[in-house]
């Protein structure tokens, strides 16, 4: 336990060695990466938050349903002017993506997407916007929604949309 040796007193935690040093050195890094990239996707998610509720607003619902789950994409189908059965068809491939093993996941999620742009779709329509818009909103959603909440576009209810949005059957 002690080193009588003269010049060489115990020490009961030995200094690290450079590698350790340089992977403490690291760690700390990559833990503040981390923390940054969390505060970062907060902002985000905040900043997608108040864009749903302010284009809840602009359609002409309570801001408040955006807050709400199921119900705020009840709503935004609705004031999309999708049939109701869309909602129906989302919330069970919803459900299926996360219920079904690996192979059928990929499938489900592919159908999950053209519904989600599906969604987008008719509300860029009912926003006055093109496809482009559409496709913003569903590949680039952290964009695509400020820029529909907190641009010029005005929600135009008696807009023509078809209640199966792009598979319509005209």
């Amino acid at each position: 336990m002690y080193n009588y040796s003269f010049g060489n007193y115990y020490n009961p935690s030995p200094t690290p060695e450079p590698f350790s040093e340089a992977l403490n050195g690291l760690t700390g890094g990559l833990v503040a990466l981390a923390v940054i990239l969390i505060l970062v996707l907060i902002a985000v998610l905040i900043i997608l938050i108040i864009a749903e509720c302010k284009i809840f607003a602009k359609a002409g619902e309570r801001w408040w349903k955006a807050l709400i789950p199921v119900y705020n994409s009840w709503v935004q189908f609705k004031f999309a002017g999708l049939a109701w059965w869309w909602f129906i068809i989302f919330c069970v491939l919803t459900i299926l993506t996360t219920t079904l093993g690996e192979e059928s996941t990929a499938i489900v999620s592919m159908l999950l997407l053209l519904t989600g742009f599906n969604l987008n779709y008719n509300l860029a329509r009912k926003f006055g916007r093109g496809n482009g818009y559409a496709f913003l909103m569903t590949f680039l959603p952290f964009i695509g929604y400020p820029m529909l909440a907190f641009g010029s576009a005005k929600y135009e209810k008696e807009a023509r949309v078809d209640k199966n949005g792009i598979f319509s059957v005209e």
